[in-house]
């Protein structure tokens, strides 16, 4: 039988209250972390009174319950107290993440919000301030009036000054003086709206109510029910569902993060080693991608005097080869599954590596349910891939003001369709094989890559893989072998067959290597021949695959790439996954088939 588990409140701002008023309150909440070797804390107590003075200074802008305030802060000690200053306004706080360097999609995402108001720092290049110039011109702060915006109302400056305190926003709240407010608020209130992380197009706007945020706080204790005041790490964005602060909110850690005011951080992986070890993290919620880093410069954590119990590992798929870290950065390794709509799905703690399978994510989490379904939502048996759907008190309130695809994805029977192809294996964990959506449809046929990536990687040249769809005349789709190897720098295309060849994946003497070429800033350009045989390579490549696959040369479930793309690394998304979508553009521009 599970054992229950139970955090001190029903809201977000209950639990804030919570560790605000305890005798420990004057233990740190939150630190940020600098560059510079400085460091910036709010106890317990401070988060509270500041976010229920900045609760009162919304109120007095008639931010109210069910309107939403768009957060477009970096991580820093200021977004803390905004973030729960807007729920205990009763207001939503929403994502203001910027990508591109238009501002386009910033600007979209404020108008499909129908946002109220946006708090920003206007000292920061290139940020929310400068993107919304030709809406809002200087001095129209409070009285905004926008076409494109009709909704939004206040922009409302939270500015950063060491040199004159009366400017900076941190201190003049922390006047005790100072009004406070908390709005009558419910579980089933809206309190904020996360962002995916815009992987397929713009981000979309997940509905969160605080019965939600309160469930993944439990989740989360249920797999580390951390002490309060242990030190914790987690440097994801704040405004995503990993970033969130719910393990604060659920066991009252002091967590640790990087001060993002200045910009990006020049290292990042020896930043989180170099944090862990001085201030004695115990926990740390850290992407593969920055462990894998860590792991690889030996000289960084060899004699270390620290490390960690635990390292949980989310944000893309675990391979085995991670998890050497364990015994070497920390004691044991938690993988979690999960999505921005539902929060987790599976965990599981992993302490002997050489038990672990890659693309298992574990067990359901805490009071989730899952199921695996077929094309028409029939659920299939143990061992057969289909779609993971999953039901769980996380799962969101559905996409901000966008109908349709919440229909298509949340079910009226509760559940909710991941688009992640996955099964249930004998041992009853979850295994997930990728993105439907990652998926290839050709011929009218869906191929699940994952284990031929897998079987790649058997190749002692081959340090990745990643294989994509890209358009073709007759099957709709094809296949691409996007590698990561040594010797080479930059972007590589391989072998092109010739028009008019009858067999697509079996390459003749007609085909010809691609002309040396590289992708920089989306064009094509010439590179100096490479440190290796690449002709050889694929070679080497093409008759591995044609050694594995059992189907029939000429039948279209032949799962063969028919082109392959070199490079040193690949693209990533802003929250350090690896962009299927960007590589199908870059192959697919390599080899003109647009």
């Amino acid at each position: 039988m599970t054992t229950e588990v139970t955090i001190p409140g029903k809201t977000v701002c209950e639990l804030v209250q919570y560790w605000g008023s305890i005798d420990t309150n004057a233990t740190p909440a939150f630190i940020s972390v600098f560059m510079n070797g400085k460091n910036c804390s709010l106890s317990r107590k401070e988060v509270l009174d500041l976010s229920r003075r900045f609760a009162f200074r919304l109120k007095e802008l008639g931010i109210t319950k069910g309107l939403i305030v768009c957060n477009a802060l970096p991580n820093s000690l200021e977004r803390v107290v905004c973030e729960f200053g807007i729920a205990f306004s009763g207001a939503a706080s929403m994502n203001g993440q910027i990508f591109r360097t238009d501002g386009e999609d910033f600007l979209e995402t404020l108008k499909n919000s129908k946002c109220s108001a946006v708090i920003l720092d206007p000292s920061i290049p290139q940020g929310a301030r400068k993107i919304l110039l030709e809406e809002v011109p200087i001095g129209c702060e409070n009285d905004v009036q926008s076409q494109l915006l009709p909704h939004l109302k206040h922009i409302i400056a939270c500015t950063r000054d060491d040199f004159n305190p009366s400017n900076d926003f941190i201190t003049s709240l922390k006047n005790p003086a100072l009004p406070e407010y908390t709005a009558d608020v419910n579980p089933s209130d809206m309190v904020t709206v996360l962002t995916t992380s815009g992987t397929t197009g713009y981000s979309k706007l997940v509905r969160f109510c605080h019965a939600n945020i309160c469930g993944f706080g439990i989740q989360v204790k249920a797999i580390e029910p951390m002490n309060p005041g242990d030190h914790f790490i987690n440097i994801a964005p704040m405004g995503w569902a990993g970033g969130y602060p719910q393990w604060y909110l659920s066991c009252g850690v002091t967590r640790y993060f990087f001060d993002m005011h200045a910009g990006p951080i020049p290292d990042v992986a020896s930043a989180i080693w170099k944090t862990i070890v001085q201030e004695k993290i115990v926990y740390g919620f850290i992407n593969p991608y920055y462990v894998k880093s860590i792991l690889s410069n030996t000289s960084l954590w060899k004699n270390s005097h620290w490390k960690p119990k635990y390292l949980c590992l989310a944000g893309q798929p675990v391979k085995q080869d991670t998890l050497g870290v364990i015994g070497k950065l920390c004691d044991a390794v938690d993988i979690n599954y999960g999505m921005t709509e539902c929060n987790l799905v599976a965990t599981h703690r992993i302490a002997d590596p050489s038990s672990y399978i890659d693309n298992c994510v574990g067990y359901p989490g805490y009071d989730v349910q899952i199921k695996i379904v077929d094309i028409d939502m029939q659920e299939v048996d143990n061992g057969k891939t289909g779609q993971v759907l999953v039901k769980s008190p996380t799962l969101s309130m559905g996409y901000l003001n966008n109908e349709a695809a919440t229909n298509s994805s949340f079910l009226a029977d509760g559940w909710f369709c991941t688009d992640d192809a996955g099964y249930i294996g004998a041992d009853g964990k979850l295994y997930v094989e990728g993105r439907q959506s990652d998926t290839i449809m050709r011929a009218g046929y869906i191929l699940y890559p994952s284990w031929l990536e897998k079987k790649f990687k058997e190749v002692p040249e081959v340090l990745d893989i990643v294989l994509v769809a890209v358009p073709d005349k007759l099957w709709g789709n094809e296949i691409c072998a996007c590698v990561v190897i040594s010797g080479v720098e930059g972007v590589w295309a391989g072998r092109k067959p010739t028009d008019g060849c009858e067999d697509l994946n079996k390459q003749t003497s007609d085909s010809k290597f691609c002309e040396d070429s590289v992708i920089k800033n989306g064009k094509v350009g010439k590179q100096p021949t490479a440190d290796v045989d690449l002709e050889l390579l694929e070679k080497q490549l093409r008759s591995f695959a044609d050694s594995i696959e059992l189907v029939n040369e000429k039948d279209i479930m032949r799962l063969v790439p028919k082109y392959y793309v070199f490079m040193d690394k690949f693209p990533l998304t802003n929250s350090g996954k690896v962009s299927r979508k960007e590589m199908r553009k870059m192959a697919a521009t390599l080899f003109d088939l647009l």
